[in-house]
């Protein structure tokens, strides 16, 4: 039964136990663990890394797509052509890529999601595309330049693939309409092992190896690269997701734990990753408020490859226990 009190002016729940979905601002005493609590907003400090589902099969420098509830994870090292689909709980491998690589990048849903780019053994990278439509992949238009180690935003019916390396550091970029790829306007600074978030008019490029590695990150607005705020981090091969008004960093080499979190002006440091990795499963994969780390090498040492997925979750509302004095 709820009964409710004054205490200094202010209505105070008294309950048994804390409520399922409280309201932020909310006050309530717990009477079964004595304890008076409050709900306030969430924002991105109160976020929190935790264990997912592991992989069927070991990879790093993979391509990685889809949210944090429906997600896909294909190719990697040593080129090959496995794909995972993953539920929020477990993953099933699928029907494989048509070409096995690596350092691939990968972005759209589950249900349409697209791969370009990659390595197979040549420094100059290949220019395969492949759609995924839920069930199977597919060819799509060629590359016009080759490249590994890209960054992607969009899906299979639209996207901009940008940066990566041919055996030179790449600033140029190509838009795909859903058929054939081509040329954007450049990024104001070449690289490779990007961080990728957004849309294929709405992108963020982060990061990645120069050499060496940049805090530089470009916004594409669907004409145009500009030079907006730096991440904290410089770092090669991490993992990212999002958009261009709130996106999240994570991972890669050196700063493996590190996660930072955009708001759409600037970047904060928030909780690390469980696990140090990097050469995360490349692409704009999950959201800011829903992220996930799929695979990777780390920790720093033998750097075994690994399968382990983790869930980032950045809550609505935080409960708190007050101190009453």
């Amino acid at each position: 039964m709820t009964t409710y009190k004054g205490i200094n002016g202010f209505g105070i729940q008294y309950l048994d136990s804390d409520p399922a979905t409280p309201n932020i601002g909310e006050v309530w005493y717990n009477n079964t663990s004595k304890a008076l609590k409050g709900t306030t907003a969430g924002g991105a400090a109160a976020g929190t890394w935790s264990s997912g589902g592991n992989l069927n099969v070991a990879v790093a420098n993979s391509g990685g797509a889809g949210t944090q509830t429906a997600a896909l994870n294909f190719g990697g090292v040593p080129n090959v052509t496995t794909s995972e689909s993953y539920d929020g709980t477990s993953w099933t491998e699928t029907n494989d890529l048509n070409t096995g690589r690596s350092e691939l990048a990968g972005s759209g849903l589950q249900t349409a999601a697209i791969t370009t780019g990659g390595y197979t053994g040549s420094p100059s990278g290949v220019t395969n595309t492949e759609e995924y439509n839920g069930t199977s992949w597919t060819a799509g238009g060629a590359l016009g330049t080759g490249r590994r180690r890209p960054g992607i935003a969009g899906n299979s019916s639209a996207a901009i693939a940008f940066a990566g390396n041919n055996g030179s550091y790449l600033n140029n970029a190509e838009n795909y309409d859903g058929s054939s790829w081509t040329d954007a306007p450049t990024l104001n600074t070449a690289r490779s092992g990007v961080g990728s978030a957004g849309t294929a008019t709405a992108a963020l490029c982060i990061s990645g190896q120069t050499p060496p590695v940049t805090v530089n990150v470009e916004e594409w607005n669907g004409s145009s690269w500009t030079e907006i705020n730096n991440v904290n981090r410089a770092r090669d091969a991490g993992g990212s997701g999002g958009t261009v008004t709130t996106a999240l960093f994570f991972g890669g080499e050196p700063s493996g734990e590190n996660t930072e979190y955009f708001d759409g002006t600037s970047w904060s440091e928030v909780a690390n990753l469980a696990t140090d990795r990097y050469q995360i499963a490349k692409g704009n994969v999950g959201t800011a408020e829903l992220g996930i780390c799929i695979g990777g090498t780390g920790p720093a040492g033998p750097n075994p490859v690994l399968t382990a997925t983790e869930e980032w979750v950045l809550p609505e509302y935080v409960t708190k226990t007050f101190t009453v004095s």
